[in-house]
């Protein structure tokens, strides 16, 4: 039932609902740790703890595109909080630089609803629909694809338009959290077959911002962990096209199944999740699966 927390696939219980017998009210605690830093985890619970109150014990699309909102201007606000902490010209991302979007974007399905929320209320119903055309497009052409396959200048991210974001308000929290130190370095190894391979096989990232990754990544995980243990509700990693395509082009009944714990997000689902190198990356403490 909501409002109770529910142990994960491993058994594993994160969250814990503690009741204040006097008013009544709730406050969630964090069993189980999910990074090695403290102030992730922090994070993370505050996440959580956000997400029990927009939902209200009574998780509905309409507030899981508020929650999803929320937490992507938070995002942006600790972003821009820990950039204009780092060292002036260290930071090499700048509007038109799109090295980064050529590659397989991870969401939560609550990011979904928003970003297709976010295109429903900013394009008329023709736009939307060569948006849906474009979406199932890139769809077709990716989702026999890895990840590393996905990562080329043959696959653009499907709302990259001229260089730039086209839902840059609503864009995933993935996004948010991504800041290169090094411009060179994104466009040589996107662009340069040899660099990308040398790249993909070492299994590290690039020269990034560290934090700002490691922050988006313990709001995600404070989304997922309540939204999934507190109300039972899917939140498997998603690819964004293969998402944006069931919402777009799918079954209109999607969001509603979903909310209704069902696995409407299956086919979506990336192939990223347990990635040893995408753990260490984030901070996420490493345990058997």
């Amino acid at each position: 039932m909501p409002g109770v927390a529910d142990r994960d696939g491993a058994g594993r219980l994160h969250l814990a609902v503690q009741r204040d017998p006097a008013s009544g009210g709730e406050a969630l605690t964090l069993n189980d740790p999910v990074f090695k830093e403290h102030w992730q985890n922090d994070l993370a619970l505050a996440a959580a703890s956000t997400a029990h109150g927009v939902l209200r014990g009574q998780p509905t699309v309409e507030r899981t595109v508020e929650l999803a909102r929320n937490a992507m201007a938070a995002t942006s606000r600790l972003v821009d909080g820990l950039l204009a902490r780092a060292p002036e010209g260290a930071v090499a991302c700048k509007a038109g630089c799109d090295h980064c979007c050529y590659q397989a974007v991870g969401v939560t399905a609550p990011e979904a609803l928003a970003i297709v929320d976010h295109l429903k209320s900013t394009r008329s119903s023709g736009e939307l629909a060569r948006v849906a055309a474009k979406i199932s497009e890139r769809h077709a052409k990716t989702s026999h694809l890895s990840s590393q396959d996905r990562f080329s200048p043959d696959h653009p991210c499907p709302f990259l338009e001229a260089g730039q974001c086209s839902i840059y308000d609503a864009r995933p929290l993935a996004c948010r959290g991504m800041n290169s130190l090094d411009a060179g370095e994104c466009a040589t190894r996107l662009r340069d077959p040899e660099a990308r391979t040398a790249f993909l096989a070492s299994g590290r990232g690039g020269h990034s911002y560290l934090e700002p990754i490691r922050a988006f990544h313990a709001v995600s995980a404070g989304l997922q962990l309540a939204l999934a243990e507190l109300y039972r509700l899917d939140m498997h990693a998603l690819d964004l096209t293969a998402a944006m395509d069931l919402l777009l082009n799918g079954d209109e009944s999607i969001p509603a199944a979903w909310i209704g714990t069902g696995p409407s997000f299956t086919t979506a689902r990336t192939d990223d999740e347990g990635d040893p190198s995408l753990q260490q990356i984030s901070g996420r403490i490493s345990r058997p699966r």
